[in-house]
Parts: structure tokens; sequence; C-alpha cells
């Protein structure tokens, strides 16, 4: 896996073109800049430009030169009208690489909960994408095709997202909204991403947008069957899920 050099010019003129045309086709104030899974330890780490540059600054290590490249990254945002937004990965929390007000995502299965917790202590605006309720590429029955290593999530499973996590207001006010999450790289068209994601999508805006004490998942499921039918009616396409009716996948 091949990373962009923060140490080579080039660079920062290929980020300064990107952003150009992002301002000028986006009208969205906000960019996701990523970089949450992007491996320094086997990249910059080693790298002799970056070697160099970290000994010449004084930083001790390859986090050092990652908050710097976020905070020009970010700056080169600002002067073009817009902010970032960033997965939260907790070595770049304690890294010190978010700054107060930047908006981030939860998404690794099972750390929602403690990233509630410290987004909150940080001043960060929080997104929920728990990865065992939001992830919609991941098969959605059970026995389907989870191209190797994908978990499965339910509709159900779906619908139980409770973005709060059961905590009081005043302990997750700083949570901004939900995101329903589509990578598209295992699904080879646009008939396995339409498959999968609905309806689990619509068990995603209820989870956001209905308070717990007055969500049903009978009712949910009713509304589902007569949403099937409209989108049968209107669009010819069969929200109708079963172990047996997915796409095959070669």
């Amino acid at each position: 896996l091949y990373l962009v050099c923060p140490q080579k010019p080039e660079v920062w003129k290929f980020y300064a073109a990107v952003f150009d045309v992002l301002k000028d086709i986006f009208p969205s104030k906000i960019v996701h800049l990523g970089g949450d899974e992007a491996p320094l330890e086997k990249t910059w780490e080693k790298c002799p430009l970056s070697v160099k540059y970290r000994q010449k600054k004084g930083m001790k290590d390859v986090h050092e030169e990652l908050k710097e490249f976020e905070g020009k990254m970010a700056s080169m945002l600002a002067a073009r009208g817009k902010r970032p937004q960033l997965w939260y990965e907790k070595p770049w929390a304690e890294a010190g690489i978010y700054r107060k007000g930047d908006t981030v995502f939860t998404w690794r299965m099972g750390l929602t909960p403690s990233t509630i917790t410290e987004t909150k202590k940080q001043g960060l605006p929080l997104i929920i994408a728990a990865g065992e309720h939001c992830y919609l590429d991941y098969p959605q029955i059970p026995g389907q095709d989870n191209r190797g290593w994908m978990p499965t999530t339910t509709l159900e499973q779906s619908y139980k997202l409770n973005p709060a996590y059961g905590r009081p207001e005043k302990e997750t006010d700083h949570i901004i909204g939900v995101q329903a999450t589509m990578w598209a790289e295992q699904l080879p068209t646009l008939n396995h991403l339409l498959y999968r994601t609905y309806p689990r999508a619509m068990a995603i805006a209820e989870a956001g947008w209905t308070p717990m004490n007055v969500r049903s998942w009978d009712n949910f499921r009713r509304k589902v069957a007569d949403h099937r039918a409209f989108v049968l009616k209107r669009f010819n396409y069969d929200l109708e899920r079963t172990k047996e009716n997915e796409p095959p996948f070669k």
C-alpha cells in the first residue's frame, strides 16, 4: 500500500488542485479527509524524506508528522471556505491530531460507547456510523455472500441502533447525526448496492429521527411492507429480501 509523501512539494500542488475542483463542484462546506487506515508505520515512518524532516523538526514520532499534515490540510480547506471531517481513531486523539470543533465519525465495531465519552471530553462533534449497525455493505441475511470476512448485519440489528446508546442528553448533546455507510468496492454492480442498501437504510433513517420510546419493530416492519408495495409499483423494484434472492457474485 502506497501513501502520498507529505515532504514532496508536488503533493501539496496536487491537493491544492483537488480542493479547488471540489470547491467549484460541491456546495457543501465539509470535506471528509479520511486517512484512518493509513499504515504510517510501514510508510512515513521509514520514508527517508519523512525521517529527515522529523529529525530536523525534532518530532518524536510519525504521529507528530501526521498532526502537521492534517493541520495543513485543514488550513487549505479553510482558505476555500470549507472544513474537514475525519474518522475517529483513539491513537489520533492521543496524539492531539483533532482540533476542538472537528467533526468526527465513530465506526469501529464495539467502540462507539467509549468514543461517545472521549469525544464529549474533547469537544468534538460526533456522527454515529457504528459498524455493527450502520455498515450496509455487509450482508443482511445469514448465509449470504460475505466476501470471506464480512459480519452479517440484519435489518433488525440496524433498526436497534440507539444513537445515544442509552445515555442522557447531557452526555450526548455533541452527537449531531447518524450515517448509513456504504462501501462499494466489494459490490460489483448497482443492483448489488441497492440490494444491500435497502431496506436497512430505512431502518437507520428511523433510528436517527425517532426517539427510542416511540419506536416499534413491529410497526416498522409494517411500514417496510407498505414501502415495498409502493416502490414495486412506482419503480418496478422489489424490496423483498431473502437468503436466496441476492444478485449472484462472480
